[in-house]
């Protein structure tokens, strides 16, 4: 007669597994309460006599306070930001305004900015809504695959605050080739958004990413549109966020540490910041476009920056913001 042995889960493994999904169910519960009021409040707002811009405005800080309450009831996701992230915002804030001013005196049109940031999972799109300065997130508009447009209760918000959709051609997994004539109106929606004083904030990986600790290659489009405006570009990194909404989870709230920062790479815009790499010499960037060297360096930048988080060090990123600091003041 054999005898069978038996590997028993340990207990705390089974405990550790109740505590996730429990945590996970008070955060879904949290989160869709505040979606679906502040939601009620948007369809309110719409009906008020004021500018769509204002509506649009108004819809994106209902919805950062309601996701800031679902983050503020999760206790177990640690998130805390570089040391000097609030001091950052305040001074490219403070150049944005005297840019701003310059441009208006100069009877040029105002450049915009464009806020990029790594993708790993849905909570990037609720944690960057949390932490972005109100003042920057009022301006901010960002490009949504069409099929959110369609999704409940995730549609009415996408609309509300004026977000734009992207067509594809192909429902094909992996496949991001656009469909072009669908696109035209859309396109003209973000240049009149651009052109009326709008910024934009995307993910200019153009996908989740399966592998977090390597940014992958940036999507043109973005870029191209960056060098159209001579936006001036900064960047919004996460680390940890895929812990907290795995990829493949509809719904996230797990425990997990998450660590974010923002760093400016082209305050003075996206073409200065191509004629300060050019200037360099690189071998393989003289025969590459212009919007190719920019997805090239912010992306090598970017994964600097998300290399710095994971040292968790004071000063890492400072160090990081000084190196970019150096390379601004070349010419």
């Amino acid at each position: 007669q054999t005898e069978r042995s038996s590997n028993p889960i340990p207990t705390s493994v089974l405990m550790g597994a109740m505590l996730g999904s429990l945590a996970r169910s008070v955060y879904a519960v949290c989160l869709l309460v505040n979606m679906l009021w502040t939601i009620a409040l948007m369809n309110i707002v719409h009906l008020a006599p004021m500018s769509m811009a204002w509506k649009e405005g108004a819809c994106l800080v209902l919805i950062q306070l309601g996701w800031r309450i679902a983050v503020l009831f999760a206790p177990w996701i640690s998130i805390r930001g570089d040391d000097d992230y609030t001091e950052q915002w305040g001074l490219m804030l403070s150049l944005m305004a005297e840019y701003d001013a310059e441009d208006v005196r100069e009877g040029k049109p105002r450049r915009p900015l464009f806020v990029l940031a790594n993708h790993t999972s849905f909570f990037d799109t609720v944690l960057g809504v949390t932490k972005l300065p109100v003042q920057v997130l009022w301006r901010c508009r960002t490009y949504m695959a069409d099929n959110l447009f369609k999704m409940p209760v995730l549609s009415t918000l996408c609309k509300s605050v004026g977000h734009f959709p992207v067509h594809f051609a192909s429902d094909e997994d992996g496949v991001f080739k656009v469909d072009t004539k669908k696109m035209e109106p859309v396109e003209k929606r973000v240049d009149n958004h651009l052109q009326g004083g709008g910024w934009l904030c995307f993910f200019p990986e153009g996908q989740v990413n399966k592998s977090p600790e390597n940014i992958l290659p940036f999507r043109f489009g973005g870029m191209k549109k960056a060098l159209e405006y001579d936006a001036r570009i900064v960047q919004l990194v996460f680390r940890g966020n895929e812990q907290v909404w795995p990829r493949k989870c509809q719904v996230g709230g797990f425990p997990g540490r998450v660590r974010y920062s923002m760093r400016p790479i082209a305050p003075d815009g996206a073409r200065a910041f191509v004629q300060m790499a050019r200037a360099e010499g690189a071998k393989e960037e003289v025969d590459i476009p212009d919007h190719a060297v920019l997805a090239k360096r912010a992306q090598q930048l970017m994964q600097e920056q998300y290399e710095a988080l994971a040292e968790d060090k004071q000063g890492a990123l400072s160090k990081l913001h000084g190196k970019l600091q150096k390379d601004n003041k070349k010419d």
